[in-house]
């Protein structure tokens, strides 16, 4: 098995980056019963460093997943739904909850009378959609971004906390997986390497450029008209972007790709870290199948991110990431809260990858004032404090003891006299102000004496 410790040097990466959604936000699942999904999982809580009280173990029975990766609705409610949130709720981090990530080893797809991808019934919070709408595209995501064809406007981004804030009870629940390691898909260090780069990512504005590759076939042509808003939106954001009718070569470095074709070939491209890309078709998540070229060719090359259709979604550019994907990275946002902007029917679309990787978010570092070394006790006030770029605001704080959230001001009053005795983990979260909402975090633990 991997050694957590191999990742700690990657870690320092990052203490002064802020990220749009943060580690306390999801909720990592872990199937138990697969040793690629404990040391993956493994790996991504100690490199994102993921409270523990959100890292939430089940164990799927050999049989939970069919031959083709594909899972019965009922088995989905029973081994995962209700279990991951009754953790989340006994922990006490549901409330703050915004997106499940799945480690490896969790079916791709879920049986439904018209297939979904396991996180498109996740995103649909358990209740299986109307058949129909999945197949046509017709039912549209209350996060989706736009345009919605030619001509159309589009929302500005935004991350997650400031969508859940209009949505309410409306807020749908994004997921992705950090990688798929069954038949076709990725080995674990590759999956592992992927996450690394996700992480180093964050904060750098990488250099590169996104390649809109235009070809003949449909699954090309379908978002052809995507194409020229969003290499203008990227211009303008200072991000260089083409738009090509050949593959770039040659050691081209890439911060993105997008493309349609059943078969794709990144040999030759350098991906940089947090680099998306993909190939709109039908099988790149049909891995029982070894038509097409599957989401894992890209991964493997080196992108940091991936996605692909679980069923025939014949070529509906609705079920895909739009090219505005870029855009809303751009901007600031998290990996998942890009893709989430930019797929108008996530319901059978597979994604893999980092989710939390922020390469555009502004650096930023947290400092606590008041919490001593050593021992404490009594009554403390632990003040925060945000080094962070001129112009940027940190106006909203979140303080969590052990996971849960204790406090919404940027000082704090901790009683530890109300405390066990032993080791306790104390982290503030700090904000930035408008609708891409960056965020960063420091976390310290301390120790309260034990009673006599």
């Amino acid at each position: 098995m991997l050694r957590t410790a191999w990742l700690l040097p990657a870690v320092a990466l990052l203490a002064r980056a802020a990220a749009a959604l943060g580690p306390h936000e999801i909720l990592l699942l872990v199937n138990t019963a697969s040793d690629d999904s404990v040391a993956v999982a493994a790996q991504y809580a100690a490199l994102r460093r993921v409270p523990e009280p959100n890292v939430i173990r089940l164990a799927l029975p050999g049989g939970a997943a069919a031959a083709d990766g594909s899972i019965a609705p009922e088995d989905f409610e029973r081994l995962i739904w209700i279990p991951a949130w009754r953790a989340a709720r006994e922990r006490g981090v549901a409330g703050h909850i915004l997106a499940w990530v799945y480690s490896a080893g969790f079916p791709v797809s879920v049986r439904t009378p018209a297939p979904v991808s396991i996180h498109g019934l996740t995103f649909a919070r358990n209740r299986a959609p109307d058949p129909a709408e999945v197949r046509r595209a017709t039912r549209v995501s209350p996060l989706f971004a736009g345009p919605r064809g030619p001509g159309d406007g589009a929302h500005v981004p935004q991350t997650f906390d400031a969508a859940a804030e209009w949505l309410g009870d409306d807020m749908p629940l994004p997921s992705m997986s950090l990688g798929y390691t069954g038949e076709r898909g990725n080995s674990r260090e590759e999956v592992i390497a992927c996450l690394v780069r996700g992480a180093r990512s964050d904060g750098t504005a990488p250099a590169g450029t996104v390649y809109f590759v235009r070809g003949d076939d449909v699954r090309s042509t379908c978002r052809h008209w995507q194409f020229a808003g969003a290499r203008r939106e990227l211009l303008a954001a200072g991000v260089d972007a083409v738009i090509t009718n050949a593959m770039p070569r040659g050691g081209a470095e890439a911060i993105g790709l997008m493309m349609g074709a059943a078969w794709a070939d990144p040999a030759g491209i350098a991906f940089r870290p947090g680099a998306m890309a993909e190939h709109l078709t039908s099988s790149a998540a049909v891995f029982h199948s070894a038509d097409q070229t599957k989401l894992s060719a890209w991964i493997a090359a080196g992108a940091t991110a991936s996605a692909g259709a679980v069923a025939e979604p014949f070529a509906n550019w609705r079920k895909f990431p739009a090219a505005r994907f870029f855009a809303h990275y751009a901007a600031g946002c998290a990996l998942i809260e890009s893709l989430y902007q930019s797929i108008a029917s996530p319901l059978q679309i597979y994604l893999v990858g980092d989710p939390l990787a922020s390469p555009w978010a502004p650096a930023a570092e947290v400092v606590l004032e008041g919490l001593p070394e050593g021992d404490v006790s009594g009554v403390l006030s632990v003040a925060a404090r945000v080094r962070a770029e001129p112009g940027d605001h940190f106006g909203r704080f979140l303080f969590l003891l052990d996971g849960r959230g204790v406090g919404r001001e940027p000082t704090l009053r901790l009683d530890t006299g109300g405390l066990a005795g032993g080791e306790h983990t104390l982290r503030c979260v700090a904000y930035r102000t408008g609708l891409a909402r960056s965020q960063a975090f420091t976390e310290r633990s301390f120790r309260v004496a034990a009673r006599r």
